[in-house]
């Protein structure tokens, strides 16, 4: 059976709430600041949507380890109680300080309706505190893997059944305005239940992937979002689909086109906790080619140029750079493995940092700096206050609310998944 924790689990969490937090200073630089924002702000999109999606799947794996099945209601009730207590009380504390530092912006009721999570469906999520929009569908697989867990559905044959009715809407309901919000619905839980369902795989010995291979999977993250060769192929199809840009963002987060991403966050999984199957390497050259396929497009119809123009030199690059560290495998030294392996100390505060950072980051945007040198200072301020802030969250304030709601004798025992 496997353990019920992957320390190799934690490289990928702390690495994605990393990228997170990069990807919204880079894409809201005047948030932060009016003046010099802009100077850390590069033509280039950092992966925050295949971030969040790798969240999803880490954690329906979480669950799927601690909690392989929800027989009776016992199961479910300490189920819903674990769920409740890990994410609500840094959830509030994000809500009400976002509340604080926008006094009178927002209406009791919108910030109410943020408290309870049913901002999204309602369409009135805190703009200082968007990224806790995938808390609402987080929650929501949560629900379902109840009803999954408690009838006997089967982790692998509802995965089949969801995967069938996405085809079934993309194929034959393409022009068909289905609300945006059922198709974020489905498509996350598929994202979410893939993760149950691979931490019940019980043949695979661990960790018998190279440095190597590993990086060149992580480096995929920051091209692919680039290189989706999606819309590129409709439209050589002539294939049109319903246009969801009218709607609001965060209910039409989650879309057709992120399925293309699925096999890479089964890759995050596989390649951190699991051998290398010769199966599934299959997933890999499957994006390398659809990547360099979504090239060729572009460089036929527009010319090696638009490239440039359009700032696809540094996806291009990290692609040709994933290729070479996955085909020729190099040996990665010590210092290399320990630097990746590093990432693992931010695991213990990504919960936190994904939940609070942005609030922080808009608090810091009402200092405004007169110089480039009382930017920098403002720029490390920010890191060090995030930092000592989620530190005080996960490790001191969470610790203390488990304690005051299971008992001194759950909350003395060890934590088996930090932040799921």
């Amino acid at each position: 059976m496997p353990p019920k924790h992957s320390v190799n689990l934690d490289i990928l969490r702390g690495l994605l709430a990393l990228i997170v937090v990069i990807a919204h200073l880079n894409a809201f630089p005047t948030h932060f600041d009016k003046n010099f924002g802009k100077l850390f702000s590069v033509y280039y999109n950092f992966p925050g949507g295949i971030s969040v999606l790798g969240f999803f799947i880490l954690s329906g794996y979480v669950i799927g380890l601690n909690h392989p099945e929800l027989s009776d209601k016992k199961m479910i009730k300490s189920y819903i109680k674990k769920r409740l207590i890990r994410i609500v009380p840094i959830y509030f504390v994000a809500i009400i300080f976002t509340a604080l530092i926008t006094w009178g912006d927002y209406s009791w009721k919108l910030i109410l309706s943020n408290l309870f999570f049913v901002s999204v469906p309602l369409g009135n999520i805190l703009d200082e505190a968007f990224p806790l929009w995938s808390l609402h569908y987080e929650l929501f697989c949560y629900t379902l893997f109840i009803f999954v867990s408690y009838f006997k559905l089967g982790l692998a044959r509802t995965l089949k059944v969801l995967l069938i009715v996405t085809v079934i809407l993309f194929l034959f309901f393409h022009k068909v305005r289905v609300h945006p919000l059922f198709i974020t619905y489905l498509i996350g839980f598929i994202f979410w239940i893939t993760g149950a369902m691979l931490a019940q795989i019980k043949t695979f010995p661990y960790w018998n992937i190279s440095a190597s291979r590993m990086i060149s999977i992580f480096l995929l993250m920051f091209c692919l979002q680039n290189l989706n060769p999606y819309g590129p192929i409709l439209k050589v199809l002539h294939f049109s689909t319903v246009d969801y840009s009218g709607y609001i963002w965060y209910q039409a987060k989650i879309l057709y086109p992120d399925l293309f991403f699925y096999p890479l966050t089964i890759l995050f999984i596989l390649s951190l906790t699991h051998s290398y199957s010769k199966t599934y390497k299959f997933l890999i050259y499957f994006l390398f080619i659809a990547a360099t396929l979504r090239l060729f497009m572009l460089v036929k119809v527009y010319g090696f140029n638009y490239l440039i123009q359009e700032h696809y030199v540094i996806p291009v690059t990290v692609l040709i750079i994933s290729i070479l560290f996955w085909l020729l495998n190099f040996q990665i030294n010590g210092k290399a493995k320990k630097i990746i392996k590093s990432l693992a100390s931010l695991s213990a505060i990504s919960y936190a940092m994904y939940i609070i950072h942005l609030p922080i980051m808009n608090l810091f945007g009402k200092i405004v700096t007169t110089s480039i040198f009382y930017f920098i200072i403002k720029f490390i301020a920010f890191w060090v206050v995030l930092f000592i802030v989620c530190y005080f969250l996960e490790l001191k304030f969470q610790p203390f609310i488990k304690k005051l709601f299971r008992g001194k004798s759950t909350a003395n025992t060890s934590v088996k998944v930090r932040a799921d």
